[in-house]
């Protein structure tokens, strides 16, 4: 690994363990405080949610074009937004188990992450699979909120992370070649984090609705 391409990896590691951190810190202090009702209460997790989904855009299609430091605050916001939303699943489920799968997902992230900077195979080519695998998903999760069918809901899971799995290869190939397009380093690290984090939070909410042991 050359320096230019350990600098790049080095920043988005340490942006993807801060993002990281301030989610699980702030849903983990919010569920322990008296906010849980006042933020979820109302129109607020509508809003919360609206603003997360206008984050992701924004850092998905205008990264090329915006500063650094102002791909950095939005990326650090996002994060703060997804703690805000992870305070439900402090309060659902049992600590223990959380750090468990943590962890396990953790160690898919890293064996993944691997297969990704060694594959000699062009992880583009099934870019489009991917994608298409998430709209399915996106679109048979609001089906099965008026079917309400558990067995559905399981094969979502398992999908869900057999597709974000590849996306960390993917995501781990595509900085590596720097198929983003962006020259400034300080910002394809933030890019970079930002997908890295995605997928981790995805892979990490599967296995959670899977696994996890509730507080009941």
């Amino acid at each position: 690994m050359n320096d230019e391409l350990r600098d790049v990896f080095s920043k988005v590691f340490m942006w993807l363990f801060v993002g990281l951190l301030i989610t699980f810190g702030m849903g983990y202090g919010i569920q322990e405080s008296t906010l849980m009702d006042t933020l979820f209460s109302g129109g607020l997790y509508l809003f919360v949610w609206l603003a997360e989904i206008v984050i992701a855009i924004v850092l998905a299609v205008r990264i090329r074009k915006i500063k650094p430091l102002t791909a950095t605050i939005l990326y650090l916001f996002y994060t703060a937004l997804t703690g805000i939303t992870f305070a439900t699943i402090f309060a659902y489920f049992e600590l223990g188990s959380i750090m468990i799968i943590f962890g396990v997902t953790a160690l898919i992230m890293l064996l993944f992450g691997l297969v990704g900077y060694f594959t000699k195979i062009d992880l583009t080519k099934i870019s489009t699979f991917l994608f298409m695998g998430i709209l399915a998903i996106i679109i048979m999760s609001v089906v099965n909120i008026f079917i309400g069918s558990e067995t559905l809901d399981l094969g979502l899971c398992i999908i869900g992370i057999i597709i974000f799995m590849a996306y960390i290869a993917f995501d781990i190939q595509a900085i590596k070649r720097k198929l983003y397009g962006i020259e400034n380093q300080d910002s394809l690290a933030i890019y970079g984090a930002f997908q890295l984090y995605l997928d981790f939070v995805n892979i990490f909410l599967d296995l959670l609705s899977l696994f996890g042991n509730s507080r009941d």
